[in-house]
């Protein structure tokens, strides 16, 4: 069935009095919404009619991220909701590396933060990722990040670790806190004995602070990893960053441990590995 636009519209990009030159210049320039598509649909032209098609694709596309976002803000929503003026989300990687830290993060965006590509990191590409970064540094309205060793991981065990981490980022936040009780905090994997707190246990749990977070740390953590490659460039931790891959496990038979791998990770059992 043809399209039919609405009965009335605005025509404010006089769709009419361009030609299609002009029609393409003004798509790739404006956010597109449903009176252009309306307009252009109007429009007798042949070509009008195929750009109106391009147009309407484009808005759904638009349309159905913007629904993702909401989905992934409704935990905050919900918080705010409650009276909460800020919320802070702390989130920790690295937790499955075999070297290097465990990279922690806490955050807090301008409540009204909508970033449409928006994902947990390990769900985006690298140059995904590098672009959400750029744009959630935009948003960022508090920021500490922080590096627990590959030691610290072996002394103290990997719970311990960060709930120890998220106890430095909390403490090192607490004196710039207003204390009218009007600040949330939501943990990744565990949390901390306070008000006011809700913990996440998975990244299958959508949150916009969480992922935002997650982004950020994925990002400093791989940056550490770079660094540490140059002191280590026969476990090529610039392209696994510490992560298992076959490359990095034959590194390990060949060179055996580095001082920045976890010696409670356990390669034999997890890994199957055969010294």
């Amino acid at each position: 069935m043809k399209y039919q636009p609405k009965l009335q519209f605005e025509d404010k990009y006089c769709i009419k009095e361009k030609t299609i030159s002009e029609l393409r210049r003004l798509i790739q320039k404006v956010e597109i919404d449903r009176d252009l598509i309306d307009s252009l649909y109007a429009d007798k032209r042949k070509t009008t009619s195929k750009l109106a098609l391009r147009c309407e694709k484009k808005y759904n596309q638009e349309m159905l991220k913007k629904e993702k976002v909401d989905d992934f803000k409704n935990i905050e929503k919900q918080i705010y909701d409650k009276g909460f003026d800020y919320i802070y989300g702390f989130f920790v990687t690295g937790l499955y590396a075999a070297a290097g830290p465990l990279t922690f993060c806490v955050i807090r965006l301008n409540r009204f933060s909508k970033i449409k590509d928006i994902r947990y990191s390990n769900k985006l590409t690298d140059n995904s990722r590098k672009k959400v970064y750029n744009i959630i540094s935009k948003d960022i309205e508090y920021i500490e990040t922080l590096d627990l060793s590959s030691s610290e991981v072996d002394k103290k065990g990997l719970k311990k670790c960060i709930i120890d981490g998220y106890k430095i980022l909390k403490n090192n936040l607490d004196p710039k806190l207003d204390s009218d009780n009007s600040n949330h905090f939501i943990y990744y994997k565990y949390g901390l004995d306070h008000e006011n707190k809700k913990i996440i246990k998975s990244t299958n749990k959508k949150v916009y602070l969480l992922a935002a977070a997650s982004i950020i740390a994925k990002i400093h953590r791989e940056q550490k990893m770079k660094k540490i490659h140059e002191k280590y460039p026969e476990y090529n931790f610039d392209q696994n960053y510490g992560y298992i891959t076959d490359k990095h496990k034959n590194a390990v038979r060949e060179n055996g441990f580095s001082k920045v791998h976890r010696k409670t990770f356990n390669f034999e059992k997890k890994l199957k590995f055969n010294f």
